[in-house]
C-alpha cells in the first residue's frame, strides 16, 4: 500500500494531467452529443397520447403554435396524428423517434385525421437542444478547464485538489448522456456496458459533489475551524460513500425501472445538493467577511457575485421555467435561456483566480501562453534562416559541399538558438512580469553578494534587508537553530509575533519531509497543507499569523534553520519560478550560515587557544621558580597542567628559617578566568602568610577577601600546611581540597579536617566549620599535598585512579628521595592512562622530615 500511495505521489502531476484530459474529452464529447446527437425535433405542438381501448393508443394534436410549423401546415388542435413519413405512429415515443430521423430544416410527411377524413400535409423540422442539460455540461466543462490550469499551477495544494475534483465530479455528473428512452435509441450504436459505465459515473459525481463543494469552501478562501476537527473529514465523505453504494445496489437490483427507491435516493441527493451549494455559499460569505485587504476581497467578491448569478438562475429554473405550460419547451424555449447564467459561477472563479493570481495559477496560465509563444516564434525564424541560407547555400557552392556546409549552419544555429531564446524570455518577463522580474533580480544580486560575506551578524542583516527592504514582505522571518541542540531561536520576525511560535524538537519531521519531497523530485517548500504533518503544536498558530510558506535551511542532511514567509508584495503566494528561486537563495542562506558559523568557530579557536597559552603562562608563573632549602627537609613540587588549563596551583613560603607553609588550590572551572582567580589567590596568599599565625587564619582572611570579588559560581579549594620545625609540628587546615596523606613507618595515614571552598560563602559558615589539626614531624614522616587530578585520573575503561594506589607507591618508596617518588607517582599515572590525555591539572607536593 506504501508503494502505491509513493508511486502516486511521485507521479501526481501526470496523474492529474491524465485525469484532467479524459475529463475534458468526455466533457466535449458530452457537448457533442447534447448539441449533434440528441437534440429533439421541434414541430411546434404537444402530441397527447390518448387510450382507446386496453391496447390502443392514439396520439392528437395540442397547443399548436400560432404561425407555427405545424400550424402552417395546416394542422391544428384536435387532429389525430396517423403516420409521419408513412409510419404508423402507436405512441409519441415512435412518433419521436421517427420525426428525429428527418434533418432540421427539412420536412416530414404527417398523416392526419380530421371528422373522418385523413389528410397528407408536409411540415418543416425545426431541432430543439435541451438548453437545461446544455447549461450544465458548459458548466462542467468551464469548471473543468480552469480545474485543469489550477492543478497544474500546484498539484500538491489541498485547495487546488479539492477545485480540481469538483470539476471532475461535475464531468461526471454530465455523463448519462440517454436521458429518456428516445435517447437510448438513438445512442444504441454505444455498448451497454459503456453506457453503463457513463451511469456510475454519474452516480458517483451525483453523490460525491455536494460533499466536495462543502469541503472546498471550508478551506476556501480561509479555512474554517470546523474543517480540522477530527470527525470532519470522516462524516463529510462517509455519506457519500453510503449513498452511492445504495445506488449501486438499486441499479444491480433493477437498472431498466425507476423504481421508488430510486426515486427516493434520487431526492435525497437532490436535497443534498441543494443543502451543500447552500453551506458553501454562507461558509464563502462568513469568509468574505474576514478578509483584510482590499485585494482579498476584491477577489472574493467577483466570485460572489458569480455564484449569486448562478442561484439565480437556478432558483428560476427549480421555481419560474417548471411553472410553465408544457407546450413552452416546444413553443417558447427562450423562456428557459437563463439558465445559461449558471456558468457565470465557473467564469467568476476563472476571471478572480487569473486576475487576482489566486491558488497560483495567474503565472503558470501567462508563462505557458507567452513564453510558449515566445520559444515557437523563436523556432520558427530559426528554422526559416536555416532553410534560407540553405537554399542560397545550395545555389552557390557545388552539391558535393552542401551538406558539410548544411550541418555547420545547424550546428552554429543550434548552438545560439537556447541563449537567444532565454534572452528573450528575460526580456518578455521584464515586460509582461515587472514584479516577478524584480523579485529575480534582486535574488540573484543577493545570492552573489551573501556568498562574499564571511561574518554572521553582517549575513543575517542582509536577510533581513531583502526580504523586508528589497522585496517589501509584509511578513517575514528567519529562525536559527542553536548549535547542536534542538532550540531554535528567531533571529527577525516581520509582520507577525514570533514568540508564540516554537519550533523545537521538528529536526526529524522537517528532514522526513524533505526527504519525501526530493523523492517526488518536489521543491522541499512547506506550506499550509503542510504545517500540520510537519508542525502539528503550531500549525494552527501559523496560519492565524499568516504564515503561507516554509523553506528550511538545510547543511548536510541537518535543518540549521527556516525562512518564513507570508505573501508576496502583489497579495499572491509564493509559487513556480518565484518558489523555485527562493529555494534556491535558501540554500545559498544555509552555506553562507554555516561558513560563517565556522568561520566565528574558527575565530573563536584562535581565540581560545591564544588565552590557553596566556593561562598557561600565567599559571607557570604562579608555581614556585626555586622550592626554598631547609637541612631537615626534602621538598618536590609538581603541577603539570592538562590540555585546557585548569586552576590548580601550589605554592612553597618561607616565613622564617624554621617555618614555610605549603600551599595547594586548585580554581573550579578552566581558561584564561581560572588563571585570572589563581593570581588573586597566590597574591592574597603570600600577603596573609606572612601576617598571619596559622593556615586557618590565613583561609579565614583570604574568603572575606575573594568572596567579593569571586563570581556565584565560582569556587576555590585549598589545602594549607604550615611546618614548624623548632616545634617540630604541621598545622593543616583545608578548605574543601582533597585529604592530607602522611606515610610514617608502614602506616598510611590520610588527614581529613572540616572545611568549606573559598568563596562559596561570606564568612560566618565558612568561619565556623574550618578545623585546624596539629601533627607532630617524626623522623622520615613523608607528606603528600595533592590535587584530585591524580586520584581522579582516568584510565581507557573509564576506572578512577584513586587514592590507594597513591598510598602504596609512597610507602613503597619513603625511603627515596622525593625527587624519585615524584616521578614514580607520574609514571604510574602514565601507564594508567595508557597515553591518553590527562583529563584535569595533576598537582602534587611532597615534603619528607629527614629529622633533627
Amino acid at each position: 500500500m506504501k508503494k502505491i500511495k509513493f508511486y502516486i505521489e511521485q507521479n501526481i502531476k501526470r496523474i492529474f494531467l491524465f485525469i484532467s484530459l479524459l475529463s475534458i474529452i468526455l466533457g466535449l464529447g458530452i457537448i457533442y452529443s447534447l448539441v449533434e446527437i440528441l437534440p429533439t425535433s421541434n414541430d411546434e405542438c404537444l402530441w397527447i397520447p390518448k387510450r382507446i381501448a386496453p391496447d390502443t393508443l392514439e396520439v392528437y394534436f395540442d397547443f399548436v403554435k400560432f404561425e407555427g410549423v405545424t400550424w402552417n401546415a395546416g394542422v391544428r388542435d384536435g387532429d389525430k396524428l396517423v403516420a409521419i413519413n408513412g409510419v404508423p405512429v402507436k405512441n409519441t415515443y415512435v412518433a419521436t423517434y421517427v420525426l428525429d430521423q428527418v434533418a432540421a430544416g427539412d420536412s416530414a410527411v404527417y398523416t392526419i385525421e380530421r371528422n373522418g377524413q385523413t389528410i397528407e400535409t408536409k411540415v418543416e423540422v425545426k431541432k430543439l437542444i435541451n438548453i437545461t442539460r446544455l447549461a450544465f455540461a458548459l458548466f462542467a466543462f468551464i469548471w473543468m478547464i480552469i480545474a485543469t490550469m489550477v492543478i497544474a499551477a500546484n498539484p500538491y495544494g489541498r485547495t487546488q485538489r479539492l477545485f480540481f475534483f469538483i470539476g471532475v465530479m461535475l464531468i461526471f455528473t454530465n455523463t448519462s448522456l440517454p436521458f429518456n428512452t428516445i435517447d437510448f435509441m438513438k445512442l444504441d450504436y454505444i455498448p451497454d456496458s459503456i453506457l453503463n459505465f457513463l451511469i456510475l459515473l454519474r452516480l458517483f459525481g451525483f453523490a460525491f459533489l455536494p460533499f466536495v463543494v462543502v469541503h472546498f469552501f471550508w478551506v476556501f478562501p480561509l479555512e474554517r475551524k470546523i474543517i480540522t476537527r477530527k470527525w470532519t473529514i470522516k462524516i463529510l465523505y462517509a455519506i457519500p460513500t453510503v449513498l452511492f453504494l445504495l445506488s449501486l445496489l438499486f441499479e444491480a437490483w433493477d437498472a431498466k425501472s425507476f423504481t421508488y427507491e430510486k426515486m427516493l435516493l434520487l431526492s435525497v441527493m437532490s436535497v443534498l445538493g441543494i443543502a451543500g451549494n447552500i453551506t458553501g455559499i454562507i461558509a464563502l460569505f462568513k469568509s468574505y467577511s474576514k478578509l483584510k485587504t482590499k485585494r482579498e476581497r476584491n477577489s472574493i467578491f467577483i466570485i460572489l457575485v458569480g455564484y449569486m448569478l448562478g442561484l439565480g438562475a437556478l432558483a428560476y429554473f427549480l421555481i419560474v421555467a417548471n411553472t410553465l405550460p408544457r407546450a413552452a419547451i416546444f413553443n417558447s424555449p427562450e423562456y428557459f435561456l437563463p439558465i445559461v447564467l449558471i456558468t457565470f459561477v465557473p467564469i467568476s472563479f476563472g476571471y478572480s483566480v487569473f486576475k487576482y493570481s489566486l491558488m497560483d495559477v495567474s503565472d503558470v496560465f501567462k508563462n505557458t501562453i507567452i513564453y510558449g509563444t515566445a520559444t515557437l516564434s523563436i523556432a520558427g525564424i530559426y528554422f526559416f534562416l536555416i532553410y534560407f541560407l540553405g537554399q542560397s547555400i545550395s545555389q552557390a557552392i557545388s552539391s558535393d559541399y552542401q551538406g558539410i556546409f548544411a550541418a555547420i549552419i545547424f550546428i552554429g544555429f543550434a548552438l545560439v538558438f537556447q541563449s537567444t531564446k532565454d534572452k528573450f524570455q528575460d526580456l518578455l518577463t521584464r515586460r509582461f512580469y515587472p514584479e516577478q522580474f524584480a523579485f529575480q533580480e534582486v535574488l540573484v544580486k543577493f545570492s552573489r553578494d551573501v556568498s562574499t560575506i564571511v561574518k554572521l551578524d553582517p549575513i543575517l542583516d542582509s536577510i533581513k534587508k531583502i526580504f523586508i527592504d528589497s522585496l517589501r514582505l509584509q511578513k517575514a522571518g528567519l529562525v536559527l537553530r542553536s548549535g547542536n541542540s534542538n532550540e531554535c531561536r528567531s533571529y527577525f520576525s516581520v509582520g507577525y509575533n514570533g514568540e508564540k511560535l516554537s519550533f523545537k524538537n521538528y529536526q526529524m519531521r522537517i528532514l522526513r519531509f524533505v526527504d519525501k519531497k526530493k523523492k517526488l523530485k518536489q521543491l522541499p517548500a512547506i506550506d499550509q497543507n503542510d504545517f500540520e504533518t510537519v508542525f502539528p503544536a503550531i500549525s494552527g498558530e501559523l496560519k492565524k499569523q499568516e504564515i503561507f510558506t516554509i523553506i528550511p535551511l538545510l547543511i548536510k542532511s541537518k535543518v540549521i534553520g527556516l525562512v518564513l514567509f507570508g505573501l508576496k508584495h502583489s497579495g499572491s503566494q509564493f509559487a513556480g519560478k518565484d518558489l523555485e528561486l527562493l529555494s534556491a537563495v535558501a540554500n545559498q542562506i544555509a552555506v553562507s550560515i554555516e561558513n560563517a558559523r565556522l568561520y566565528e568557530s574558527e575565530s573563536e579557536k584562535v581565540k581560545m587557544d591564544r588565552d590557553l597559552e596566556n593561562a598557561k603562562k600565567i599559571q607557570r608563573s604562579l608555581l614556585p621558580k626555586e622550592i626554598p632549602i631547609f637541612p631537615q627537609m626534602e621538598i618536590s613540587g609538581t603541577m603539570i597542567p592538562a590540555l585546557q588549563v585548569g586552576g590548580d596551583y601550589y605554592d612553597i613560603i618561607k616565613i622564617a628559617d624554621d617555618k614555610f607553609f605549603v600551599i595547594v588550590g586548585d580554581v573550579s572551572g578552566k581558561g584564561l578566568a581560572a588563571s585570572y582567580y589563581m593570581t588573586k589567590l597566590q597574591t592574597m596568599m603570600r600577603l596573609f602568610a606572612e601576617k598571619a599565625a596559622d593556615p586557618r587564619e590565613v583561609l579565614i582572611e583570604v574568603n572575606k577577601k575573594i568572596f567579593s570579588e569571586i563570581e556565584r559560581n565560582w569556587f576555590i579549594t585549598v589545602s594549607v600546611g604550615l611546618f614548624d620545625l623548632t616545634k617540630r609540628t604541621l598545622l593543616f587546615c583545608r578548605a574543601g581540597h582533597t585529604p592530607l596523606i602522611q606515610i610514617s613507618g608502614n602506616r598510611a595515614e590520610t588527614f581529613v579536617p572540616k572545611g568549606l571552598g573559598v568563596g562559596l560563602e561570606r564568612g560566618k559558615v565558612f568561619d565556623s566549620t574550618l578545623e585546624q589539626i596539629e601533627i607532630p614531624l617524626d623522623s622520615d614522616n613523608l607528606f603528600a599535598f595533592y590535587s584530585d587530578g591524580i586520584t581522579e585520573d582516568i584510565s581507557p575503561n573509564g576506572e578512577l585512579f584513586g587514592v590507594e594506589p597513591l598510598k602504596t607507591i609512597l610507602k613503597e618508596n619513603k625511603e627515596k628521595n622525593v625527587e624519585i617518588i615524584n616521578q614514580k607517582i607520574l609514571d604510574a599515572l602514565y601507564d594508567f592512562r595508557q597515553s591518553d590525555q590527562q583529563s584535569d591539572d595533576i598537582t602534587l607536593v611532597l615534603v619528607k622530615y629527614l629529622g633533627q
